[in-house]
């Protein structure tokens, strides 16, 4: 009796160790801590923009975050402006109806350029709007000329279709006389909002002024007091749009033989000026190609307008905005503390183009793919990392980085190739609850007390036991033999 009194002591305190060994481990008390919330924010070349990871949601008691991986192709400078405003400023004189080589008029061949203009304007750039002003140089105010010479055909939209309208409306309506080019600089400067930082205007005409907002009219002779005067009095309007940090690229066309001079009807207009005399009023104003007013100068053929609006201009206003970046590839690569020991899911699409169905098992990675991302235009991707256990003693006080790197490779507007490596990464730990600690301005400087159980501890114990249990049985069975 005494035998089997051993027997079951023996029996009782392996169960009350094991039992004690397992209530201690499922008593474990856990909660992830955020150790680190974003990582850098990597610049890209040429103040492009930037690329950057942080943690933008979380539920610690349950082991989750939630990871926001942004790129911004938003450059430094802009970051701050609410957008970006341009007039297009549209001469709409008789001279712009006289046929070209090609019988085109050069109105239908500058607002064509200007409809393609607008269209690309928009395809590569957010948070920009656009409006018209057109100008002619007789019928102001009383007769005289002034501001009342220009008007204002479309305010400033972020609609394209809006802006296309405005211009096709002035395609279809009747020129009126003469070229006040001062009328539509003032007023396109009167429309622009007080708050923009980032204003540009885009002169498009076909001829020397005649005319100035301060009542001042001459001949077509470009040589004439009253028209010296106009060419001064345009150029100091120039000079205070510098002044005032808007910047104007201006477009001249019309003074090449190929331009033609005669109307739809068939009128000759006779030119009252050399082409020297001509080209020397222009740089009275606008100054020359290489050494500008102003902003960027251009004189054009008319064959050649729609190359110039479209490709010089174009990339004269982008450089003042925004250029879009294309072909974009991003690749999220993961650790394997992340892969082992925490489910992945998205949350939501990403904000622009596609990304793949989840992480890729043998590349470890996801791939994120934009065609274009536009100038000030942001994308966004988001996913949910979760712990699949927080009674992962293994992972205890360790830290965990949430993904290894992020690469990205690009094209930018010289359509060059460009890849930027972010190497940093939000971090997260795993922690015991009890010992979290919100000292020091609220950050957690969570520290184990002690050395917790490891996975292991518990089968050290049953062997031992077993083992003494065993004994226990073959004493007794021996003792009954002899």
């Amino acid at each position: 009796m005494k035998k089997i009194n051993k027997i079951g002591i023996v029996i009782f305190i392996v169960v009350l160790l094991l039992s004690n060994t397992f209530v201690f481990s499922a008593s474990l008390d856990t909660v992830l801590k955020i150790v680190q919330a974003s990582s850098e924010k990597k610049n890209l070349p040429d103040d492009q923009g930037f690329i950057s990871k942080s943690i933008v949601a979380s539920d610690l008691e349950k082991g989750e975050v939630t990871i926001e991986l942004k790129l911004s192709n938003t450059a430094k400078e802009t970051e701050t402006t609410s957008n970006t405003e341009i007039f297009l400023v549209v001469d709409n004189s008789p001279s712009m109806d006289f046929l070209t080589t090609s019988g085109e008029t050069r109105k239908n061949i500058v607002i064509e350029a200007a409809k393609g203009l607008v269209n690309s304007i928009y395809s590569n750039s957010t948070d920009v709007k656009v409006g018209i002003v057109d100008f002619n140089g007789a019928n102001g105010l009383f007769g005289i000329a002034s501001i009342s010479n220009a008007k204002l055909i479309t305010k400033l939209s972020d609609d394209k279709n809006t802006v296309i309208a405005g211009l096709q409306s002035i395609q279809d309506k009747k020129t009126v006389a003469g070229t006040n080019i001062d009328a539509g600089l003032q007023r396109a400067e009167q429309n622009f909002s007080s708050d923009c930082k980032n204003k540009v205007i885009v002169l498009l005409t076909d001829g020397i002024p005649n005319a100035d907002v301060k009542g001042t009219e001459s001949s077509n002779s470009v040589t004439e007091t009253k028209a010296l005067t106009v060419q001064a009095n345009t150029k100091e309007t120039l000079q205070k749009l510098e002044e005032k940090d808007i910047y104007v690229i201006s477009m001249m066309t019309g003074l090449s033989a190929d331009d033609g001079n005669t109307d739809a009807s068939g009128n000759v207009f006779d030119k009252q000026n050399t082409i020297e005399e001509e080209l020397a009023a222009l740089e009275n104003i606008f100054g020359t190609e290489s050494n500008p007013t102003t902003g960027k100068f251009y004189n054009v053929k008319a064959a050649n307008v729609s190359d110039i609006v479209n490709n010089d201009i174009f990339k004269d206003v982008m450089g003042k905005i925004q250029s879009s970046i294309t072909e974009v590839v991003i690749k999220d690569f993961f650790p394997t503390d992340i892969l082992e020991n925490f489910t992945f899911e998205y949350v939501g699409q990403p904000s622009v183009g596609t990304v793949t169905e989840g992480i890729d098992e043998t590349t470890k990675d996801i791939t994120w793919n934009i065609d274009v991302l536009k100038g000030n235009q942001v994308a966004t991707l988001k996913y949910k990392l979760k712990l699949k256990n927080m009674q992962n003693t293994g992972l205890l006080n360790k830290v965990i980085s949430t993904n290894e790197k992020v690469v990205l490779d690009y094209k930018d507007s010289k359509d060059e190739g460009k890849n930027v490596i972010l190497e940093t990464s939000p971090k997260i730990s795993l922690v015991e609850k009890a010992k979290v600690s919100t000292e020091n301005n609220g950050k957690d400087n969570t520290v184990s007390p002690k050395e917790l159980p490891k996975t292991g501890n518990a089968l050290t114990i049953i062997i031992p036991c077993a083992i003494l249990i065993a004994v226990a049985i073959f004493s007794h069975k021996k003792s009954k033999i002899d």
